[in-house]
C-alpha cells in the first residue's frame, strides 16, 4: 500500500528558545513545536501536566445550577440518576460520577441504555422506568444534547435533569435544568475537546471543590484517564493533564474493579500505557456494550465487592475474546465480498451490507477495511426492516459532508469528518452505494487518497540512542492530538532480516546507518521478506523505543513504513 510521507509545515522560530529553556535537543524542540506549542508557557504545562492547571470548571455554561441542585439533591437524600451511554466513555462517566457523590452520601442509582435494544441516548422508556425508580434527579453524562423532545418527557414526569455531553450541540438546546457542555456558542471556557467523562470529571471537581473535599476527585482520575483516552479526543492541555495523571494513579489504584480487570487482561504489576488502555482495557469495557449490556462494566467500576469484580472481569474477558471471533468472521465476509463481487478500481467509497453482521462490531471491521484498502468504508447489518451502519473515512476525505448530500436515504444518521453512524432501509442500500460514489467523484475529482504519515524530524545516526528514546518518553501519553513521534532515516542497510510472530507476519530487521546498527522491527510486513532481499538501501519512517530484556535496555525502532531507496 502506497503511503504519503508528510513533514509537519510549522513555523520553527520558537525552537531555540524551547532548547535553551528545556536543556533539549533540536529534534525534541520541534516535536514539541508540532504538538502545537506556540511559547514557553504552553510548553511549560504540556511537559509537567500538573492538576494546579486545571481550568476554573465554572468556566462551563450552567455548572452553577447544576452544582446548586446535585447538592441540594444530596442535603434532601433525593434520589440522583446518572445516565450514561454503553460506550467506555459513557461508562467511565457513569461510574465516576457515582463514586464521588457515594462518598458524598448520596442516594445514587444509573442507568445505562441497551444498545442493541434501545439505541443511543435518552429514549421515553428508559424516563418512564427510571420514574418508577423513585428517582428526582437524572444527570446525563456523555449523551443528551440533542434530546430535546425527551427532556421535555423527563419534566412532565416530574423529575428534573442536568444534561452533561461533549458532543455539538444542535440549533436549539434541551430545555433542562442545567446544560454543561464545551460546545455551547455562549461558553467561556477554553477548552472544548473533553471527552465526556471529563465533561463528567469537571462536574465533579466543581461539586467536590465547593464543598471542601476536592481530594475526592483524585480518586476518579484513572477512571477519567480510561475514557478519555479511549473516546479518542485529543491528548493535549486539559485532557493531557487528566490523562498523565490518572495513568500514574493507576498504577496503583484503590479501584477494585480496575485492579480485578488490570489482572485478568494480564497487566498486572506492568507500565500501563495509553496503549494498554486503548487496546486491552477499553475493548474488554466496550464488548459489553456491543454484544450485551454495559451496565456490567459499571457495576464493575463501582463494587467494593472483589469476588463479584472478578467474576464481571472474566465475564467481561470472554466477551472480548467473543467480539473478537465476530470481528475477524465479519472482516474474513467483507474482504471475501470485496475481492469477488466489488469493482475496486472504480469504487471511492466502499459500501457493503450483510443480513448476519452485528452492529456493535461493523465499526471496528470498517476501520479495518479502510486501513486495509485505503478507501472510507461503510458497514451495514442488513435486518429485515431496518439496516443499521458504521462509516469510517480516511484523511482528505469529509465522510459527513458526503453523507448529508444523500440523507434522504437515511431513517437517521449523524457523526463527524472521519466517523458516522447511520440507519436505513435495505431497499435504499444498492441506491446509497451508487450515489455516495458519484457525489465522492464530485467532491475528489482528480485527487488520489493516499494514508498520510506525519513526519517530524529526520534522524541522524547521532540522534540514535537510549538518552534520545527517554527524552521522547516526557512527551507520553501518546495518543490523538500527540502521536508517538514519527522520524525518517534514510540510507539505511538491511543487515539482517527475519520473520517472526505468528505465521511469520512481522518483520525484524538489524538495520546499519553508516555509524552503527540498530535493531527494528515491522509489524505486519512480514511480506516484505523477500522484496528486502534484493534491496541495497532502505528508507523508514520509525518511532523510537526502549526494548528491554534481562536487565538491559537498547533502542529500537518501530518501523511505520519502507521504501525502497533507488539512489
Amino acid at each position: 500500500m502506497r503511503k504519503k510521507w508528510v513533514a509537519y509545515n510549522k513555523n520553527y522560530d520558537l525552537a531555540e528558545g524551547l532548547k535553551e529553556q528545556f536543556n533539549i535537543n533540536e529534534m525534541l524542540a520541534r516535536t514539541l513545536i508540532n504538538r502545537g506549542i506556540e511559547n514557553i508557557e504552553e510548553a511549560n504545562r504540556f511537559v509537567k501536566a500538573d492538576l494546579n492547571d486545571l481550568y476554573d470548571p465554572y468556566l462551563l455554561s450552567d455548572m452553577e445550577k447544576a452544582v446548586d441542585r446535585i447538592l441540594a439533591a444530596i442535603e434532601e437524600n433525593e434520589r440522583i440518576c446518572i445516565y450514561g451511554d454503553y460506550d467506555v466513555d459513557g461508562v467511565t462517566s457513569t461510574a465516576l460520577c457515582i463514586n464521588t457523590l457515594r462518598r458524598l452520601d448520596a442516594d445514587v442509582v444509573h442507568y445505562i441504555p441497551v444498545r442493541a435494544e434501545e439505541g443511543y441516548g435518552l429514549n421515553d422508556d428508559a424516563v418512564a422506568h427510571i420514574a418508577e425508580m423513585g428517582v428526582n434527579l437524572i444527570v446525563t453524562v456523555d449523551c443528551g444534547i440533542r434530546s430535546v423532545d425527551v427532556v421535555e418527557t423527563v419534566k412532565q414526569s416530574g423529575m428534573e435533569i442536568i444534561i452533561t455531553d461533549h458532543h455539538e450541540c444542535g440549533e436549539q438546546l434541551p430545555d433542562a435544568l442545567a446544560v454543561v457542555n464545551p460546545h455551547r456558542q455562549d461558553n467561556g471556557y477554553p477548552f472544548k475537546e473533553l471527552a465526556g467523562v471529563g465533561v463528567a470529571f469537571k462536574l465533579m471537581q466543581a461539586v467536590t471543590d465547593s464543598i471542601g473535599y476536592s481530594e475526592l476527585l483524585y480518586e476518579v482520575l484513572d477512571i477519567a484517564a480510561i475514557g478519555t483516552i479511549a473516546d479518542v479526543v485529543p491528548l493535549l492541555d486539559e485532557n493531557r493533564i487528566i490523562v498523565k495523571n490518572g495513568l500514574e494513579r493507576l498504577m496503583n489504584t484503590k479501584n477494585i474493579g480496575l485492579k480485578a480487570l488490570i489482572d485478568v487482561s494480564g497487566l498486572k504489576d506492568k507500565q500501563i500505557s495509553s496503549y494498554n488502555i486503548a487496546f486491552v482495557i477499553a475493548p474488554r469495557i466496550n464488548a459489553a456494550g456491543r454484544l450485551a449490556d454495559a451496565s456490567r462494566c459499571v457495576e464493575l467500576l463501582t463494587t467494593e465487592d472483589e469476588a463479584l469484580a472478578y467474576e464481571i472481569a472474566e465475564e467481561l474477558e470472554r466477551e472480548n475474546g467473543e467480539r473478537q471471533r465476530i470481528e475477524a468472521a465479519i472482516l474474513e465476509q467483507a474482504i471475501t465480498k470485496l475481492t469477488t463481487e466489488y469493482d475496486l478500481e472504480n469504487c471511492r467509497i466502499i459500501v457493503l451490507d450483510h443480513s448476519d453482521w452485528h452492529p456493535g462490531v461493523i465499526g471496528i471491521v470498517a476501520s479495518r477495511i479502510v486501513d486495509q484498502f485505503s478507501k472510507p468504508a461503510i458497514l451495514i447489518a442488513r435486518g429485515d426492516e431496518i439496516g443499521k451502519g458504521s462509516a469510517r473515512s480516511m484523511s482528505g476525505f469529509n465522510l459527513y459532508e458526503a453523507m448529508s448530500k444523500c440523507s434522504d436515504l437515511f431513517e437517521k444518521f449523524g457523526g463527524h469528518e472521519m466517523a458516522a453512524g447511520l440507519s436505513i432501509k435495505p431497499e435504499n442500500i444498492d441506491v446509497l452505494r451508487k450515489r455516495i460514489n458519484d457525489i465522492a467523484g464530485e467532491m475528489l475529482q482528480e485527487k488520489e487518497l493516499l494514508p498520510e504519515i506525519l513526519v517530524d524530524y529526520k534522524l541522524e545516526h547521532k540522534d540514535i540512542n537510549l538518552q534520545t528514546a527517554k527524552l521522547l518518553k516526557n512527551l507520553e501519553p501518546f495518543g490523538m492530538g500527540n502521536p508517538n513521534p514519527n522520524f525518517v532515516c534514510r540510507n539505511l542497510e538491511v543487515l539482517d532480516r527475519k520473520l517472526v510472530g505468528t505465521s511469520g507476519k512481522h518483520l525484524s530487521l538489524n538495520l546499519y546507518d553508516g555509524s552503527n546498527s540498530v535493531k527494528a522491527i515491522a509489524f505486519n510486513m512480514g511480506n516484505l521478506y523477500n522484496v528486502l532481499s534484493s534491496c541495497k538501501k532502505i528508507d523508514i519512517i520509525c518511532c523510537m523505543d526502549i526494548n528491554q530484556w534481562n536487565n538491559n535496555e537498547t533502542v529500537q525502532l518501530i518501523i511505520k513504513d519502507i521504501k525502497i531507496n533507488k539512489n
